[in-house]
């Protein structure tokens, strides 16, 4: 491995490395140790400072292309076995036209992985498309059983959020000639209206709320169900695709679910039902939209912390 970068280094260090073995004998004037540092001569006018951080191995250059589109993509579990720890430059080229997308809002669409050692070069140019997955719609509002008299309605959860795109986890240099995307926010559910008189709901003036949309990702997020009980319409959201959010259920007098948000974008909240004079009695509001995710996570470690330019879309931390 390399010579240490600061502090104390020995002659018998830079023997090793340069391939030979401990010695007590020599001088930094040597040709082998002269040769970590591609020194010719000079042996009088070198410090033991010049070869901070030197090193006699062989430098590995690693080439990867993505070719076709995959999910939760490694690079240090796909790096290759000629792998050299603190001596290699990894180069990493994404297609036009490829995908990378996650199968989890919980999961990196490409993530660099650790293990990567001090001196290791990673560089990354996407030519395509990075996307994490998008957010699931939030259930529409139930109608409660007549029997439980403090509640009437439901209220929907949030929307799901969108998924992460890309994390650094190790110093990297991404070029982006394509797109990076966080998954879109799920809708949130629509709100449900109740009626109730002598003590009982009155089923017949009851409305239960619309599925939110699923969120837009390479993998899209599942929309909503619609809201249970009742005697009210209402359907489920629909699905968000690999570039838009669904649209929100809006079947019936219930609240209308959310759409979900396109790439990069939040859910839209679902919409609280209207009293009416046929049903003044009582609602409850629409699930709020969920959030956009992650385009990159880990800047400070991406581009000298500057970060992914170019096409992007989503949260950065």
């Amino acid at each position: 491995m390399p010579l240490p970068s600061s502090g104390q280094i020995t002659l018998d260090e830079m023997h090793v490395e340069a391939g030979g073995s401990t010695t007590t004998e020599g001088a930094v004037n040597d040709a082998d140790i002269r040769s970590l540092i591609g020194a010719a001569s000079g042996g009088p006018n070198l410090a033991f400072t010049d070869w901070y951080g030197a090193s006699g191995a062989v430098p590995i250059t690693i080439n990867i292309t993505i070719s076709s589109n995959t999910n939760n993509y490694n690079l240090w579990n796909s790096k290759g076995g000629t792998y050299s720890a603190g001596n290699t430059t990894v180069n990493v080229t994404i297609n036009s036209g490829v995908t990378i997308g996650s199968t989890s809002t919980g999961t990196y669409a490409f993530d660099t992985g650790t293990g990567w050692s001090s001196g290791d070069v990673i560089n990354i140019t996407n030519n395509g498309t990075i996307k994490g997955r998008g957010g699931n719609g939030s259930d529409g509002s139930s109608i409660i059983n007549p029997s439980q008299p403090s509640q009437y309605a439901t209220t929907p959860s949030s929307g799901g959020t969108g998924g992460p795109a890309f994390r650094g986890q190790f110093a990297c240099t991404v070029t982006n000639n394509g797109s990076v995307y966080g998954g879109g926010g799920g809708g949130g559910g629509g709100g449900g209206r109740y009626y109730f008189s002598r003590g009982k709901i009155d089923l017949y003036l009851n409305d239960k709320g619309n599925g939110g949309g699923g969120g837009a990702g390479v993998n899209g997020g599942t929309g909503g169900a619609a809201g249970l009980g009742g005697l009210g319409q209402a359907i489920d959201g629909s699905n968000g695709t690999a570039t838009a959010g669904g649209a929100g259920g809006a079947v019936g007098n219930g609240g209308v679910g959310g759409n979900g948000g396109g790439l990069g974008s939040n859910g839209a909240t679902g919409t609280t039902p209207a009293l009416t004079a046929d049903n003044p009695r009582g609602n409850t509001p629409g699930g709020t939209g969920g959030t956009r995710g992650y385009y990159q996570v880990g800047s400070s470690l991406i581009n000298g912390g500057s970060g992914i330019s170019g096409t992007v879309g989503g949260r950065s931390a």
